[in-house]
């Protein structure tokens, strides 16, 4: 048996979208009941789950597994925005902070609690 986060306190809800999103992107709230993707140095709000005619289920608590950008994260509670659409980023001034349980330096993904 092996060590797995998956499932763990996974909390979704639907927004809408201007446009279709893909699994994996990171989002910011952008309006009444919408979502946007974030930018690098947003907040991440989520991540997309899934999406279809601009509705996203989007994932706001639990872990996801992320690819990182910049520097790497360490194990730990890390201070993580957005670096870009789909990539986190460790900034002091604009990150939250978040636990990241694991790091893969090699693909540069790590999994974090949101």
């Amino acid at each position: 048996m092996s060590v797995s986060f998956i499932g763990f306190d996974e909390k979704t809800l639907t927004f809408s979208t201007a446009a279709d999103l893909a699994p994996g992107t990171l989002v910011k709230l952008s309006g009444n009941g919408k979502v946007a993707a974030c930018a690098a140095d947003d907040a991440v709000f989520g991540v997309v789950i899934s999406c279809r005619n601009r509705l996203a289920c989007v994932q706001l608590g639990g872990y996801v597994l992320l690819p990182y950008t910049g520097t790497a994260p360490t194990v730990g509670l890390n201070k993580l925005c957005a670096g870009s659409a789909t990539a986190l980023e460790v900034d002091a001034t604009n990150g939250k902070e978040k636990y990241v349980l694991n790091v893969d330096a090699v693909s540069a993904l790590c999994g974090v609690l949101l």
